[in-house]
């Protein structure tokens, strides 16, 4: 039952109009709080996070590439040494970092947003972790624990299990001109640790007392490919690294490189040193930025929130005032109601008057006044005055109320009579039977 129709269930209860409360509609739109994000800000963080993203897919799938394309037995060392597992563990961890970012950003999610936060911070402490590992590795001499001459002990010995590290270390010789690993004057001879190259008699490797390709000298080649005879450079190669383990130095300072990898790469290290730790220190900049940015956003993001739940509350604390109110107008309007049908029912318990045409006024009769005679004879009127007088009365009388001449012979009607005779008409014109009188 709508508010309509309770107003007029109580005005047809009460005989009296009641004024009703003015009830604010539940449906009325709640304001909207200000806007605290900024969607600068906001699409900046979501960009840049979404460009990073893509980047590190890239290098994930390169990583996973290198790795599918070279799948060898994982050891824990391979994750240090094996550059496509290092590159698949780099590309995944700016995917998850990007990821972090980007939908925190987009979902104004606080949680992720300061996850990405606390990864990028991590992160960068993890790269400068890894800088002071770097240091400690090359300007540490001892032979045992992790140390930059035990992982290029490591790589020689592992040479023919892992191409990417056979590549790593054949790229390090040819451009650093070493072969081997300690020793600056026979480092070449490091390679009789290795599976392929060893001197020993149970090696049936046609590799047996030689060295990787990598050692020999540019200019031998150089000096070769000059030569008319097409055949010479492939047979000069073959010849530079043949035997090599069993010759003196002197023998081969023409073919091959006689030193060490680990003081050339020692020594690049260290004129790259100032240049890697200036990247580091540089890399700050950008960290604080994203950093700051994230806050900044998860801070706005918080804020909005906070005013949307207040406005909530403030709405609910509305809705519920707005029902007390609608709940006491019913109530109230309960009541009204109640006691108006209580009025109606107690109207409706009377009797009823039954349908019945009024009962006539008694026929009150007023005694003529007796005048005196002049004479003790009595007067008669002439007879043509009483036929004028009754003339007269017809006239006057209408035509439906005229009474039927009075026999003077038969009896005189009596008041009850002509009671019943008018009950008898006004049954008769309320059943239509018969057509009512028209008072002039």
């Amino acid at each position: 039952m709508g508010a309509c129709d309770w107003e007029q269930c109580l005005l047809m209860g009460s005989g009296e109009p009641i004024r009703a409360r003015a009830v604010v509609s539940s449906s009325q739109k709640p304001r909207k709080p200000r806007q605290e994000i900024s969607a600068c800000l906001k699409w900046l963080v979501f960009s840049l996070n979404s460009i990073v993203f893509l980047v590190g897919v890239a290098i994930l799938a390169l990583g996973v590439y290198l790795f599918i394309k070279d799948f060898r037995e994982v050891k824990l060392v391979d994750v240090i040494l094996n550059p496509a597992i290092l590159i698949s563990i780099f590309g995944f961890s700016i995917c998850v970092v990007s990821f972090f970012g980007f939908m925190g950003a987009l979902r104004d999610n606080i949680f992720l947003l300061k996850c990405f936060a606390a990864c990028v911070f991590l992160s960068y402490i993890l790269v400068v972790a890894l800088t002071l590992v770097f240091f400690t590795l090359f300007y540490t001499d001892t032979t045992e624990g992790l140390s930059a001459n035990w992982l290029l002990l490591y790589a020689v010995k592992n040479y023919h299990t892992n191409r990417n590290l056979a590549e790593i270390m054949d790229a390090l010789q040819e451009n650093l001109e070493c072969c081997g690993v300690s020793s600056i004057a026979q480092g070449y001879r490091d390679w009789n640790m290795s599976y392929q190259f060893n001197c020993t008699t149970s090696n049936p490797q046609p590799e047996k007392c030689g060295v990787p390709f990598s050692c020999c000298r540019k200019s031998v080649i150089s000096e070769a490919a000059g030569s008319s005879n097409p055949l010479l450079p492939a047979m000069r190669s073959l010849e530079c690294w043949q035997n090599a383990l069993t010759k003196r130095p002197g023998d081969l300072e023409h073919d091959i490189y006689t030193r060490g990898c680990l003081q050339p790469l020692r020594t690049l290290f260290e004129s790259h040193a100032v240049h890697v730790g200036a990247f580091v220190a540089l890399l700050i900049v950008p960290v604080c930025i994203s950093v700051c940015l994230t806050n900044i956003l998860a801070k706005q993001v918080d804020h909005q929130r906070y005013l949307l739940e207040r406005e909530a509350r403030r709405n609910e604390r509305r809705r519920k005032r707005d029902r007390g109110h609608n709940h006491r107008d019913q109530m109230n309007s309960l009541d009204l109601l109640e006691e108006g049908n209580f009025n109606n029912a107690a109207n409706a318990t009377r009797p009823r008057p039954p349908d019945i045409p009024p009962p006539l006024p008694p026929i009150e009769h007023v005694p003529r006044k007796k005048s005196r005679n002049t004479s003790s004879s009595p007067t008669r009127k002439p007879k043509s005055a009483g036929v004028e007088n009754a003339a007269a009365r017809r006239k006057r009388t209408p035509a439906a109320t005229r009474t039927p001449p009075v026999n003077p012979a038969g009896p005189t009607p009596t008041p009850q009579s002509t009671t019943a005779n008018r009950t008898h008409q006004w049954v008769l014109q309320q059943s239509d039977l018969v057509p009512p009188k028209n008072k002039s």
